[in-house]
């Protein structure tokens, strides 16, 4: 009787903790922080430039990794290798998906409506946790608006849509005096 419930006991654990399949994605489907607006916005554009140097997450030896033009490149058919050629599509996307999947479940409560500011993404350039680039963002600059406006859009609501000024004034960096 004992190795009866045990059994049963044991089978409610092994489901209850199980997690997606082999090869499955745990990943809900939003209309915030779309990958379409990651590309055609210039958000990819300030995370390369911020944050994508072959020095700091342009480098195969972080979690975060970025793929750009000034950076690390994905293998390609045209020989594109740091400071030559635009970044790729597939790069751009590389960078989405590095980026979306740093922290999976935390990323879900965020495209759920919760508060992006949880996102080491978010903490780590700001300096609220250590990072070892030392705080690359203000909360009063452009880089963090586009980002957090990216974070928070919502596709189908207006008036929650991306700062594109924000992301076309961040995606030059470092800012070049006028002439």
């Amino acid at each position: 009787m004992r190795k009866r419930y045990f059994l049963a006991a044991l089978a409610v654990v092994a489901i209850a903790c199980s997690g997606p399949t082999k090869g499955g994605l745990d990943r809900k489907v939003s209309t915030r922080a779309q990958p379409t607006s990651f590309r055609e916005n210039g958000v990819s554009t300030v995370f390369e430039l911020r944050c994508g140097s072959l020095d700091c997450h342009g480098s195969t030896s972080r979690n975060l990794r970025l793929y750009s033009q000034g950076g690390l490149r994905l293998e390609n058919e045209a020989g594109n290798v740091p400071g030559a050629g635009p970044t790729t599509l597939d790069e751009v996307n590389a960078n989405y998906y590095s980026i979306t999947l740093l922290e999976p479940e935390l990323m879900n409560n965020v495209i759920n409506g919760g508060d992006p500011e949880g996102l080491l993404l978010l903490k780590k350039p700001l300096g609220i946790e250590n990072h070892k680039g030392g705080a690359q963002l203000r909360r009063d600059d452009d880089a963090y608006t586009c980002i957090r406006s990216w974070l928070t859009e919502d596709a189908t609501d207006p008036k929650t849509a991306l700062n594109k000024n924000a992301c076309n004034a961040a995606g030059v960096f470092p800012k070049q005096a006028a002439p």
